[in-house]
């Protein structure tokens, strides 16, 4: 089963072919003025070189994130999709580091950057070997702030770890007790994400207010 992996960042746009749960090949370019304009061409790239002629699978993320961007990734997958007969799975994007989290935590706090200097924080228990949503809603805050709700939130919980792809934040918390891990996230951690159990069809893009907390 041929899979195609496509994630973008703030920071990076990353394409990846698997066969099966194989690695093929993958291609990652920095991200320029917030534009991810080459993404149809690292993927036709991707593609070509590896001589792929269908796909079984499309993974890609729905949010949250740049809303523009996100729709754009989805139409080019579903226009893929229609071109290669391909299924959709989606995850979002806390789930691309839940995923990669090795070690035994029964609790972890995922945050991620945004535009802007504001961060994604999300909050998640395990279930199964699995992290769910400890609660529903995610937040959206200023970098001013976040090492406070960061602080508030694990001391409540200890064995818990958090996860971000923002390393300066995370070195923060060098020198408090605070399990850490850090994780810059690529099309193969998406795509190890979804063998681990994460991921949907429900291809609806998450959409987040400037304002919502």
């Amino acid at each position: 089963m041929i899979s195609l992996s496509i994630y973008c960042s703030t920071q990076t746009m990353s394409v990846a072919i698997y066969d099966g749960k194989i690695l093929l090949d993958i291609l990652n370019k920095k991200i320029t003025q917030n534009k991810i304009d080459y993404l149809p061409l690292i993927i036709q790239k991707i593609l070509t070189s590896n001589n792929i002629k269908s796909l079984d699978r499309i993974l890609f993320c729905r949010g949250p994130g740049s809303y523009t961007a996100n729709r754009s990734i989805k139409a080019l997958a579903q226009g893929l999709s229609l071109a290669k007969n391909s299924k959709l799975v989606t995850l979002d994007n806390f789930e691309v580091y839940l995923g990669n989290i090795t070690k035994k935590y029964d609790e972890s706090i995922v945050f991620f950057q945004d535009f802007n200097n504001k961060f994604f924080i999300k909050l998640f228990c395990k279930r199964n070997e699995k992290f769910i949503d400890y609660e529903e809603k995610f937040y959206h805050v200023e970098s001013r702030t976040l090492k406070k709700m960061l602080l508030e939130k694990v001391s409540k919980k200890p064995n818990t770890v958090i996860v971000s792809d923002h390393k300066y934040s995370l070195n923060k918390f060098n020198k408090i007790n605070v399990n850490i891990t850090y994780l810059s996230p690529n099309a193969s951690h998406l795509a190890n994400s979804f063998f681990n159990g994460y991921g949907v069809e429900n291809l609806e893009i998450i959409y987040h207010h400037t304002y919502y907390k």
